[in-house]
């Protein structure tokens, strides 16, 4: 019996270090809580933490000190040893969670909540001291559920002894909490009601995704987006205010901003905000990466873009010119083939550099475009149907004019020449501005939100991607050399070739009559009509060509006349899908249902392949029934800002754009998928981990 209760005094002697380092763990249901210690041994005077440890279920969270626009934050009571005190809790950095369109801030994963203890300097020696935390967190998923819990942790007054399982964690906990520096902050509200959050003394690291968390109420609409613009000598947050700003203002109020080291890790600062007060954060600056490119891998993507976007089908028309026109010069001087092949390069490099021109320009103005914006426009789309029908009709033989009009468009398959090549090379660029090839958008996006040198380098990329092929042709005689030799095949190819150019005319005319209605479409094929009558009038005397130029003036005019309306696209009159907007997004994912998101527009090829090859099926219908998922389209057919501020929120300067958002993500952020869509890339985005 003796030999017994010794044993087991024993085994209590030797487990008393164990209890100091993790209390026994407690289930509440979704979260497994313990309270863990940096010391197993203290010693009178001395200052330790005790951390309440959580492991959270996956997907379900808690919630910081300010909850958000919902939840409660964790709360702890302490039963302390007479004489012991204690601090606060030592917050963790939060994350905004979306919970449908509410977004709250709070915690997943395993987060602690240390808080520091001081032990009496009466403390004895030998003393066991009981630490009791009556603890309480909401827990929440798609439902909330409130859990609580009490749990003790016993430690041990003697010679201070370091934990060594907790310590490190505990450590990196508090080393990971905001820290207040050197940063100053200002908050104020214009006539717009926007709410400008300024900050200075930034330390190093990528703000481009800042996000600033208040610690009370009141001081922001928390389910408002946070838009970041990076200056050069600190950045602005606009969002929107919230009810504090009704009343009488504080002097300041207090929260933390989070940004990325120069390490990759998430940290924050906690900044005092000058209420009614204003920075100066300087010109803005480009951010370093948009959508996780940066500047080396943009030329890289940009070139092989280029490249790829050869083989895109609404480049095909102006490209087969082009290979007829090697096709003829391939067996004559050297000397001739490179000088057009050079004319066919700086022909596509210089509307590259008009078109991104216009494009930053307007942007300057405060214009929100991308990459094909121009035929958003149906007078660009109007003017570019009528070319092509006339490029065709030419082709056919139909008119010849003299040499000097020829080089102008006629003469790209008959007589080649300096300005003809140059013109190819021109015209593949304005009808290509419809596709995107892959790897393209992601340098797109990057390009535009960098400063016009950075834009300019990226587009010019691009440009000597997109007519590498033929100037590699113009200089590797071995190639060249393969092409038939000219001959009477050449006439019914060069006549072959107008029939794709009334394909392109009449696809043109379609996205016309989609962006002005019927009676837009009417005008536009009277231009065609007038076009082909001045046409044959000019080749009837004198007489006939005053009458003929009057009658192609005319034809030229009525498409100036077309102005975009409220016309039901194609990409949004399907009776299964929903009109994106940011509120439209939200509410459906309140609802607990997957939504599928496409940006696209009628004038996007790549867009109406996708559409016709894999969207537009009865076995993607089935799918998107079975699963629910809410088919939400975002039209840009026509100019609109808000798609356009989405599009780059994602680091896009055009479409197509495809999105996924699932019931068990939180992020705002819907999942991009490829801009190549097949049936089961959409499936698994959809069906998640089913």
């Amino acid at each position: 019996m003796l030999r017994t209760l010794l044993s087991l005094f024993i085994v209590l002697i030797f487990s008393l270090p164990a209890l100091a380092r993790q209390s026994l763990p407690l289930d509440t249901g979704r979260v497994t809580a313990s309270l863990i210690s940096d010391h197993d041994t203290v010693a009178p005077g001395q200052s330790f933490y005790i951390a309440l440890r959580t492991e959270l279920d996956d997907h379900w969270h808690t919630y910081w000190r300010n909850p958000g626009d919902s939840g409660e934050p964790v709360q702890m009571d302490w039963v302390l040893p007479e004489g012991v005190t204690h601090g606060d809790i030592v917050w963790p950095l939060p994350r905004p969670i979306a919970t449908g369109p509410i977004i709250n801030y709070g915690f997943e994963g395993t987060p602690l909540f240390p808080v520091q203890f001081t032990i009496p300097t009466s403390a004895i020696p030998g003393e066991i001291l009981t630490f009791t935390s009556d603890f309480y967190y909401l827990v929440c998923k798609d439902v909330c559920i409130p859990e609580d819990g009490s749990l003790s942790l016993q430690i041990m007054v003697g010679e201070p002894e370091v934990d060594t399982r907790w310590d490190a964690e505990i450590r990196a906990a508090i080393a990971a909490s905001p820290t207040r520096g050197n940063v100053s902050g200002a908050a104020s509200v214009d006539a717009t009601e926007i709410l400008s959050l300024q900050f200075t003394g930034l330390p190093d690291g990528d703000y481009s995704d800042a996000y600033y968390f208040p610690y009370d109420q009141g001081v922001l609409a928390h389910s408002e987006p946070q838009a970041v613009r990076i200056g050069t000598d600190g950045i602005e947050i606009s969002t929107r205010p919230d009810y504090a700003w009704d009343s009488e203002l504080p002097a300041s109020f207090d929260g933390v901003l989070t940004y990325v080291d120069a390490n990759g890790d998430y940290r924050g600062t906690e900044v005092a905000l000058a209420a009614g007060q204003t920075l100066a954060i300087g010109a803005s600056a480009a951010p370093k990466s948009v959508g996780g490119v940066t500047l080396i891998p943009a030329i890289f993507m940009a070139f092989i873009g280029g490249l790829i976007l050869n083989l895109m089908p609404c480049v095909f028309p102006i490209i087969s010119l082009k290979a007829l026109s090697l096709a003829k010069s391939a067996h004559s001087e050297r000397r001739e083939a490179k000088r057009d092949a050079w004319l066919y390069t700086l022909g596509v490099l210089a509307t590259f550099m008009v078109l991104i021109g216009v494009l930053l320009a307007l942007k300057a103005a405060g214009a929100s475009l991308g990459w094909g914006f121009q035929l958003q426009s149906p007078k660009v789309a109007g003017v570019l149907a009528l070319l092509m029908f006339v490029i065709g009709l030419n082709l056919l033989g139909v008119f010849e004019f003299g040499s000097r009009l020829q080089n102008t468009g006629g003469s790209l398959t008959q007589r080649g020449g300096k300005s003809g090549s140059f013109f190819t090379g021109a015209l593949a660029v304005i009808v290509a501005t419809p596709c995107t090839a892959p790897l393209m958008a992601g340098a797109m996006g990057y390009a535009l939100a960098q400063p016009a040198l950075i834009t300019v380098i990226v587009f010019l990329v691009l440009g000597l991607g997109f007519a590498a092929p033929f100037l590699l042709l113009g200089y590797v005689p071995a190639l060249l050399s393969k092409l038939p030799k000219p001959g009477p095949w050449m006439v019914r190819f060069k006549e072959f070739l107008a029939f794709p150019m009334f394909a392109t005319a009449i696809w043109l005319a379609w996205v016309v009559g989609q962006q002005v209605g019927s009676y837009g479409l009417s005008a536009l094929l009277i231009s065609a009509l007038l076009i082909a009558f001045g046409i044959w009038l000019w080749q009837r005397g004198t007489v006939g060509k005053a009458m003929g130029a009057a009658a192609i003036i005319a034809a030229l005019i009525l498409p100036m006349s077309l102005t975009a309306g409220a016309v039901t696209s194609t990409a949004t009159a399907k009776a299964d899908t929903i009109a994106w907007s940011p509120e439209t997004v939200a509410s459906l994912r309140a609802e607990g249902r997957p939504v599928f998101v496409d940006f696209t527009a009628d004038w996007c090829v790549t867009c109406k392949v996708n559409e016709r090859l894999v969207l537009d099926t009865e076995k993607m219908r089935k799918l998107f029934k079975e699963t629910d998922t809410a088919f939400v389209v975002a039209d840009w057919t026509n100019k609109n800002d808000k798609i356009a501020q989405e599009l780059a929120s994602y680091g896009r300067a055009g479409v197509p754009l495809y999105l996924v958002y699932r019931p068990d993500q939180n992020s705002v952020k819907g999942q991009i998928l490829p801009q190549v869509l097949t049936y089961s890339v959409v499936e698994d985005a959809i069906r998640g981990s089913e």
